[in-house]
């Protein structure tokens, strides 16, 4: 089962990489997937995760910690608003220029009120991690 696991998590990992090519392909749920699998295939695979500095800086600190400076969330803002402006500006589907920007909206109002403690005051829902 353990080298089932880390298979697994090996494929969702390169399928993720490959992804950040593919336009439409998700790449983080695939990273998400990987971090699962591996976590459950070995507790040192586990360990080495919680300890790896990219997890410490943008999954612990960004997210658990709720440290992600407004600077960084401007920037994600930015990004994803430029990556959704692309099918906004090259589309014809009148349905589509109307979600596009609700769906930009609703990530600015729902981050900014998870990082304001407006949303999960006590730590995120279903896991064990808890506000200090």
């Amino acid at each position: 089962m353990k080298i089932l696991l880390i298979a697994l998590g090996a494929l969702s990992f390169a399928i993720g990489t490959i992804a950040i090519w593919i336009p439409g392909l998700p790449t983080t749920g695939f990273y998400v997937l990987t971090t699962i699998l591996w976590s459950k295939s070995s507790k040192r695979l586990d360990n080495w995760l919680h300890q790896n500095k990219y997890y410490q800086r943008y999954v612990t600190e960004a997210v658990f910690d709720r440290k992600l400076s407004l600077k960084g969330r401007v920037l994600i803002y930015l990004v994803t608003a430029s990556m959704m402006a692309i099918p906004f500006f090259k589309t014809d589907m009148l349905w589509l220029k109307y979600v596009l920007p609700l769906t930009s909206l609703t990530q600015i109002i729902s981050m900014e009120c998870y990082y304001r403690g407006y949303l999960w005051r006590n730590g995120i829902p279903f896991t064990n991690v808890r506000d200090k």
